[in-house]
């Protein structure tokens, strides 16, 4: 039985590969990011289509796929980091960049003089897209009016709807960067970890009051901020180093551990906050 069956798969191979050639085979779309909306009931994903890259999205209960954006070429151009808007009616993504290794210089395709755009983009059913800025890793408020991204290691706020300034959150000192941007639930607040090359501080934002709170700074490495439901306390997680007696960018570390934080007054147990205050009208901390 064997050998008969594999005469025949031997035979057949040759009609085969007739019918499924080589550009077949690099042209089949691929699918990936998929994205439910808060809300549910849609979805959004990105697809490569022969190196085009465009944003689909689908709605219940059909879930028929429909095409957001209209990229035609295969210009090696990336798309990703997609965002529902809270209300579910539009999809922010990020178009060209390095969204694999964050902070690498941008691929340049194309070889522009002007050289490579990364920026972020908000796309809607029935309309074009708008460019909203330059940056990445964009984070939508709660109430969808606007958004927060990292552009040149800084973050930045910029409205989601129509014209409006885009302004840099603080001015931090030299060599001190941000990233993992987390609102609280309510939107008065931003979590976000503040990198200082050695170690690093989960940090807030309070919009209201225009101040930095840094969340029991240390010498250690602090990430992955999330805020309780409530907002008045959350937890992070810490990489501490194996010896406390010298501290360098060569530390070996222990593993990272799961610790809280919560505001002074919040009556909620935790870490303690430590506030930064303002320098000639201006957050340099």
């Amino acid at each position: 039985m064997r050998p008969t069956l594999l005469g025949i798969l031997l035979a057949a191979s040759p009609a085969i590969a007739g019918t499924f050639t080589l550009e077949q085979v690099l042209s089949a779309p691929f699918p990936s990011e998929l994205v439910a909306a808060p809300g549910g009931g849609k979805v959004a994903w990105l697809l490569n289509e022969r190196g085009a890259r465009n944003v689909w999205i689908a709605a219940a209960p059909g879930y028929q796929g429909v095409r957001l954006t209209s990229y035609k070429d295969d210009d090696g151009i990336d798309i990703g980091q997609l965002r529902w808007t809270p209300d579910g009616s539009a999809v922010v993504y990020v178009r060209g960049g390095d969204l694999e290794f964050s902070g690498r210089p941008d691929p340049n395709p194309s070889a522009d003089p002007a050289g490579p755009e990364q920026a972020i983009w908000i796309a809607a059913p029935g309309g074009a897209p708008r460019k909203i800025a330059d940056g990445h890793s964009p984070a939508i408020s709660p109430k969808g009016d606007r958004v927060a991204y990292l552009r040149g290691g800084q973050i930045w706020v910029a409205p989601v709807t129509g014209p409006g300034e885009q302004t840099p959150l603080y001015h931090p000192r030299a060599a001190v960067t941000s990233a993992e941007i987390e609102w609280s639930p309510d939107g008065s607040k931003l979590a976000f970890v503040s990198d200082r090359v050695n170690h690093s501080f989960v940090t807030v934002y309070d919009f209201a009051g225009k101040s930095l709170t840094y969340l029991d700074p240390s010498v250690d490495h602090d990430r992955d901020p999330i805020w309780s439901p409530d907002g008045r306390s959350g937890s992070r997680t810490r990489a501490q180093a194996a010896s406390s007696t010298r501290w360098s960018p060569n530390t070996s570390f222990t593993g990272p551990r799961a610790t809280g934080w919560s505001f002074p007054g919040s009556g909620t147990a935790g870490s303690t906050s430590i506030p930064c205050p303002w320098k000639a009208a201006r957050l340099r901390c």
